[in-house]
């Protein structure tokens, strides 16, 4: 429970110190008196997320303010602080600051002191503060939320199958990754396969062998490109060398000569045989030389065709140098490296064994599912029950509601999705609770089922800002003994403009508004006196006659009661 709350430097309170006690607090006061203020701070205190409208409590002016609550530690707080390691007092102090820094408020959270994150603010938040605003019946039309909210009404019955689902969840999840990572790397291998066998025939198709090949057609096109030129001067080197004319004698000719007249020589002078033998030497060779120039003569007589076949061969090896940028003997060495990859291609055959283990985990998780969700539906049959009695003591005479479950996609939640279907008069068809209530019809509901949860939780403080808005008379009673009722298991704070409910609090603050000095201030008033309680319910009444005087004070004679 709150057992004090203190502001320093807070809009309309300024610094003020309220002290708190268990059971039913009724909080009243004429429209603007600051009662939306007083819950917006208390919302701030422990803020789940951020908003720029937290900083319009900062008293204008002020360097630094802040908003402190001291609250009872409960065993679930306590185990929560040391899962945090925090520190654990005998109360627990929640501290929100703020500073002026650079023209902008920065605002901080302290736990006994300690600096800490929102995410824990908001994880505390649950466990110490229950809020029910004006406007917050949006809650019911959320299908997570109602599914949260029949899930508490069943707390201690449901906690270890909801365990069981979100453990079982995980572990077909994690299976279930593995498995879809396993796919994924095959169905990359396969692409990639495909891609290195494409590649792999293309290459195969030029037929490399020759890492000099590109340079040997380059030298046979310029070759060919000269081809008559070749012939010309081959012709000229062939007539001189061994075709001889009458008027001309070929080189051969004048050698064959020099040869018959060195051997006569020789004859007269043996000093001259080695000449002779050498010069027979040269002739020799000049008839190897004449052979070879043949040879080559011979090779000069190709088909016209050849160069252009040349030609496109040499555009071919261009093109897949340019390709695949390499040049020819990377390509050859890029179609082995293709060739020995492809043989030894890996074929993941692990792919069953992970097939195997998602199958197995998801009957699991499928089992735990359907189990949980038997246990939900028995919880929603006494929700049902229990709430249509409420709601008729709440002035919805012909009600009916009844929670509808449509099965969904499995998530860490489970498979269950539910619908609250409402009716409030005969005739007229369940619908969707969010379609066919109205805004008061939605508040009641809110209210009911906050009255049958809080048997089950008895750990937070309950907020409610004029939730009784749109009730009068017998209902008006029937709602202040519901709030009463719940007192008994939780401490109740209830913001409320109807003096018969704040006439069945066990504690009343009024909230006073006054100007001083040009400034507005509220004053946060504990109605300790009785005597103080029947004027202020004689004002909500309709002010200070006769009449609502008496009415006041058979209203706190009938609680005295």
């Amino acid at each position: 429970m709150l057992n004090s709350l203190r502001f320093k430097n807070i809009a309309l309170f300024g610094n003020t110190e309220i002290d708190f006690e268990k059971g039913f607090t009724a909080f009243t006061g004429q429209t603007g008196s600051g009662k939306s203020i007083f819950i917006d701070s208390l919302n701030a205190l422990l803020a789940n997320k951020k908003s720029p409208l937290d900083n319009r409590l900062v008293a204008e002016g002020s360097l630094c303010s802040s908003i402190e609550g001291v609250f009872s530690v409960l065993q679930n707080t306590k185990n929560w602080l040391i899962n945090q390691e925090l520190d654990i007092d005998e109360e627990l102090i929640v501290t929100r600051e703020w500073r002026l820094k650079e023209n902008k408020y920065k605002s901080r959270f302290r736990i006994n002191g300690v600096i800490v994150n929102r995410d824990q603010i908001s994880e505390l938040r649950s466990l110490l503060l229950d809020f029910t605003l004006q406007g917050d019946t949006y809650i019911l039309n959320n299908s997570f939320h109602q599914l949260s909210l029949l899930d508490s009404l069943g707390l201690n019955s449901i906690k270890e199958s909801i365990t069981k689902v979100k453990q079982n969840w995980n572990i077909w999840n994690d299976s279930n990754f593995r498995l879809e990572e396993a796919r994924v790397r095959i169905t990359n291998s396969k692409k990639k396969f495909e891609e290195m066998q494409y590649i792999y025939q293309d290459l195969d198709k030029l037929e490399l062998e020759d890492p000099n090949e590109q340079i040997k057609l380059e030298t046979d096109q310029n070759r060919l490109s000269n081809i008559l030129r070749l012939k010309e001067g081959v012709k000229a080197l062939l007539t001189r060398l061994n075709e001889s004319l009458d008027e001309y004698p070929s080189i051969l000719d004048h050698a064959d000569f020099c040869i018959n007249e060195l051997k006569s020589l020789s004859q007269i002078d043996s000093s001259l045989e080695p000449i002779s033998e050498s010069f027979y030497t040269i002739t020799n060779n000049l008839n190897d030389l004449i052979y070879q120039i043949n040879d080559y003569d011979k090779t000069l007589d190709i088909d016209p065709s050849f160069l252009n076949d040349l030609q496109v061969r040499l555009s071919t090896l261009k093109f897949y140098q340019k390709k695949y940028q390499r040049n020819i003997p990377d390509l050859i060495r890029y179609k082995n490296e293709l060739f020995n990859s492809l043989s030894l291609q890996e074929s993941f055959n692990n792919i069953n064994d992970y097939s195997f283990d998602e199958n197995k985990k998801r009957t699991i998780r499928d089992k735990s599912n359907k189990d949980l969700s038997v246990i939900r539906k028995n919880i929603a049959s006494q929700l049902e029950e229990k709430l249509i009695i409420s709601l008729k003591n709440l002035g919805i005479p012909n009600v009916r509601f009844k929670v509808v479950f449509e099965e969904c996609e499995p998530t860490i939640n489970g498979i269950d999705k539910v619908n609250f279907m409402f009716s409030a008069n005969p005739g007229i068809p369940l619908a969707s609770l969010a379609e066919t209530a109205s805004g008061g019809e939605k508040s009641r509901v809110l209210l009911a089922i906050k009255a049958i949860f809080s048997t089950f939780e008895n750990c937070n403080l309950l907020i409610f800002d004029e939730i009784d808005s749109g009730v009068s008379g017998s209902i008006s009673s029937y709602v202040a003994n519901l709030l009463c009722e719940l007192a008994n298991h939780r401490q109740v704070f209830c913001v409320t403009h109807q003096p018969l409910i704040a006439a069945f609090a066990d504690n009343h603050f009024a909230l006073k508004k006054s100007v001083i000095s040009g400034h507005t201030k509220s004053d946060v008033i504990n109605l300790r006196e009785i005597s103080d309680r029947q004027r202020e319910l004689a004002l909500l009444a309709g002010g200070e006659i006769v009449e609502a005087n008496a009415y006041a004070a058979s209203l706190l004679e009938h609680k005295a009661a």
